[in-house]
């Protein structure tokens, strides 16, 4: 999978307890931080430019933030439990730098909410008069975000 990052945007990962998720950047990555002090397992390899997560005990819902020479990511980072559909997790993730486009394509119209596709960025636009939650933060009338990364609107996961 690969997801175009706005730069400060949050991105929503999620992880699984039965499985590392792998992570490849542009650039060598500078720090990396997740969780609290044991909760993962961070690897970088390949020059630096891979990063491997692996949960070592369940964590619910934590931070992440990965630091390159050029880009700032953060990544909120979310537990697919182990009884729950395994395939809705994250395994292997390019990482590529988003922009806002020029032009878009319709994906997704629902009653409250229109999506957009662009070629390196996604386009939400609220129908609504009163604000949305969309990946962590309010929504009054239209956002950009990352191309390839999980919509949340609302709380609930959205697939476009």
């Amino acid at each position: 999978m690969t997801m175009y990052i706005l730069s400060k945007t949050l991105t929503y990962l999620f992880l699984s307890l039965s499985h590392p998720t792998t992570l490849v950047f542009n650039e060598p990555i500078e720090y990396v931080s997740a969780g609290s002090n044991g909760d993962f397992d961070l690897h970088r390899a390949n020059n630096q430019k891979i990063l491997v997560v692996r949960p070592l005990k369940s964590f619910g819902e934590t931070d992440m933030i990965v630091l390159t020479k050029d880009q700032h990511y953060q990544f909120k980072l979310k537990e697919v439990p182990t009884n729950a559909e395994q395939n809705k997790s994250h395994s292997l993730v390019n990482a590529n730098e988003g922009e806002i486009n020029k032009s878009y394509i319709k994906k997704l119209d629902t009653e409250t909410y229109r999506v957009l596709e662009g070629e390196t960025s996604v386009w939400v636009i609220n129908k609504t008069g009163k604000a949305l939650n969309v990946n962590g933060s309010e929504l009054e009338r239209d956002g950009y975000y990352s191309k390839g990364a999980p919509l949340l609107i609302n709380k609930e996961r959205v697939l476009y």
